[in-house]
């Protein structure tokens, strides 16, 4: 008898587990911003149309998040606590087609993955905590923020580069060439920059910054175990 009621234990565990692993197509339209939370992984696409389809293991359809909002396709998982991705059978994956953004998030521990180059005017980035980030870009002027734990890695080109980072962050952007560069690191961030025209610099907190190209130096700031080098 207890080996049948295991038996009907596993069968329905087994059940339970098949029922968790989906996959859906989610409509959408006239996008300009991106955020991805909970450890979310979104593979980018840049094409004529805008797609989203949704492949997941080892969450029921209600709880994975993948909504609106002003514009704005918000992806995550509908928990009020706990670590949303514990376990190798766990996993979201999203697979986006978008004309254009103008704002990405990529929060929580999710991935972002380029899966082609990606062109824009003018876009925002925010990469934190323990996310990361891979993409070829071509931008008129790209503003990064990363923060806790991030990894960024953008090859491609831009007229203007902002970047900031904080908490541990890494970038890797000695193959995004851009003419204009501002980068600032604090908190342990580690930057790796290239510019043509002009760059401007500031490490501060254990933070290192490395730059090459034929910029000109604007200015160059290290302080508190920092520093500041060039490649050749």
């Amino acid at each position: 008898m207890k080996s049948h009621l295991i038996a009907l234990s596993l069968l329905a565990l087994s059940l339970t587990a098949n029922a968790q692993d989906w996959k859906k197509d989610y409509p959408v339209s006239d996008l300009t911003g991106l955020q991805a939370d909970n450890g979310v992984d979104v593979y980018l696409t840049q094409g004529n149309t805008e797609k989203l389809t949704i492949e997941v293991k080892g969450f029921d359809e209600n709880e994975v998040r993948a909504t609106v909002q002003n514009g704005t396709l918000m992806l995550g998982v509908n928990r009020r606590s706990g670590i949303y991705m514990n376990g190798k059978n766990r996993s979201i994956k999203a697979y986006l087609t978008v004309r254009q953004l103008r704002n990405i998030q990529v929060l929580g521990g999710s991935d972002l993955i380029g899966q082609t180059p990606f062109t824009a005017n003018d876009l925002n980035v925010q990469v934190m905590g323990g996310a990361d980030l891979k993409m070829t870009l071509k931008a008129n002027q790209l503003n990064l923020q990363l923060s806790g734990g991030a990894d960024v890695d953008l090859q491609g080109s831009a007229r203007t580069f902002n970047a900031e980072g904080s908490g541990g962050a890494d970038l890797d952007a000695a193959g995004f060439v851009t003419e204009t560069c501002t980068a600032s690191a604090h908190g342990g961030a580690d930057m790796n920059v290239n510019a043509t025209r002009e760059i401007s610099l500031k490490a501060a907190g254990g933070s290192d910054i490395s730059y090459s190209g034929p910029a000109k130096l604007l200015s160059k700031s290290a302080s508190g175990g920092s520093d500041i080098t060039r490649r050749d």
